[in-house]
Order: C-alpha cells, then sequence, then structure tokens
C-alpha cells in the first residue's frame, strides 16, 4: 500500500494530472477585476474571451484582460492570442501582434490596420495597400452622411450603397 501511495503522489508531482483537474485549477485565476489584469497560467490553458497571451515563458503564460479597455488604447499580444472582439491588429512581428482597441471610438475615426486583421462591426475599408488597410468607424454617424468606402468592406446596419465607381462604393447612412 505504501508503494502505492508514493507512486501516486510521484505521478501527481510530475505534473501528470487529468485535464478536468487542471482545467477547475485554472478557470479560477480568470477574475477580469479591471483592465490589464494579469494572471500567470499553464500553457495548454484556454483563454476566456476578452483575455490575450502576453507573455510566454516555457510551460506557463501571462494571460492579460482587454475588457473594458479605453477606446485606443494599444498592447502587445503574442502569435496565438484570439482578437478580443473590436480590438484591431496594428502591427505585425515574427512574434507579437500590436493591438489597438476600437470599441468607443468616435464617429468617423481612421485607424490603420495590417490585412490580417479583424475589421470590428460597424468600421469599414476606406483604402488598402498589401501591407496596410485604413478603416473607419462608421458607428454614431448623422442621419445622411455619406462615405467611399472599399468594395467588400461589409456594409454596417442603417447604410446602403448610392454609387459604385471602380473598386470603391459610397454609401450612406439613412437610419
Amino acid at each position: 500500500m505504501m508503494i502505492l501511495a508514493l507512486l501516486f503522489s510521484l505521478w501527481v508531482n510530475v505534473g501528470v494530472i487529468s485535464p478536468i483537474a487542471k482545467a477547475a485549477a485554472s478557470s479560477t485565476t480568470f477574475n477580469c477585476t479591471s483592465y490589464g489584469v494579469t494572471t500567470v497560467v499553464p500553457f495548454d490553458t484556454t483563454l476566456p474571451a476578452g483575455w490575450i497571451i502576453s507573455l510566454k515563458n516555457g510551460d506557463t503564460f501571462t494571460a492579460k484582460c482587454l475588457i473594458g479597455g479605453p477606446p485606443g488604447a494599444t498592447t502587445v499580444a503574442m502569435l496565438g492570442s484570439a482578437i478580443p472582439s473590436g480590438w484591431v491588429i496594428i502591427n505585425q512581428t515574427s512574434t507579437s501582434l500590436t493591438l489597438k482597441n476600437a470599441n468607443g471610438a468616435s464617429y468617423a475615426e481612421t485607424y490603420t490596420i495590417v490585412p490580417i486583421s479583424p475589421l470590428p462591426a460597424g468600421w469599414a475599408m476606406i483604402n488598402r495597400t498589401d501591407s496596410t488597410v485604413w478603416i473607419k468607424n462608421l458607428i454614431g454617424a448623422p442621419t445622411g452622411a455619406t462615405v467611399t468606402v472599399l468594395i467588400g468592406t461589409p456594409l454596417p446596419n442603417g447604410w446602403v450603397i448610392i454609387n459604385t465607381i471602380g473598386s470603391t462604393m459610397t454609401i450612406k447612412y439613412v437610419m
């Protein structure tokens, strides 16, 4: 019996814990009391929405909460991080992504992003090169506002196409 207890102790101490126990242990660490809160978790942990990997270190990584970040805030995420809703990628290196919060931005504000970046709801692409995309916030537009956007950009609610020329279309807010 003593040998079984010793083997069990060795098995637990070398990190061979069931995935359920590991998930239960790490799920309590995600307490986002404010923007920027961090926590260190095992490498195979699934992050909740709104969290990114901010630093990798051996078998662990530092997770950072981006929930409630101020408009325009920037932060660096490691490659492999999920991009939280409303955040865009403004720069990319071989190991990291620089993110910017587009949530709460003013109407007509323009951001420069990289082509792999998600496009937040209510934003439209207004210009593009192979390495850069310019996007504009259409949330909060006054009725009758018109904007020229690239063909293929998702049309936000309340906007209609009034003209198309080449690779652009003019849209108008009618609500």
